[in-house]
């Protein structure tokens, strides 16, 4: 068991790497693609779901999102020409999302952006470094779901 002050240094940092990811994130996305880093992942997540139509409480749960933020999300990347709304396959009070041409090019373009975005960080990683910091991350997660769960 670590330290509890090493507990809450890695805790520190790992807040502060999400902070700064998202703000940089952000701007590299809107620069390069016009869409932010956040409509980018909702776009790319449907684009790589079987059949490209995805429900906004589906992509909630995948992105780690609240249904408000998919919705909010989804409305800009609607407007933006990206996005079309369809009916649901499996219920009524949902919507559908699903992919316009325009929205396919923003992702094929996102791509670039994401492989550059990775790599300034995980160049600097060895695979077991990456690894270790996986399995890290995927106890802790575990158990904040399990006590979010109560």
């Amino acid at each position: 068991m670590a330290a509890s002050s090493d507990y809450r240094d890695l805790m520190r940092l790992l807040r502060r790497a999400a902070l700064l990811s998202d703000r940089v994130g952000e701007r590299m996305f809107q620069r390069r693609i016009g869409a932010g880093r956040a409509v980018y992942l909702l776009l790319r997540t449907i684009d790589e779901t079987e059949g490209g139509v995805v429900s906004q409480q589906s992509l909630a749960g995948r992105l780690g999102l609240t249904k408000g933020a998919v919705s909010r999300h989804a409305a800009a990347a609607h407007r933006a020409g990206w996005l079309d709304f369809a009916a649901s396959p499996v219920s009524r009070r949902e919507n559908a999302l699903v992919l316009t041409p325009t929205g396919r090019a923003l992702v094929q373009r996102g791509r670039a952006v994401q492989a550059e975005y990775e790599n300034r960080t995980s160049e600097q990683l060895s695979d077991a470094e990456i690894a270790a910091a996986i399995k890290a991350l995927s106890y802790i997660c575990d158990a904040l779901e399990e006590e979010e769960q109560r």
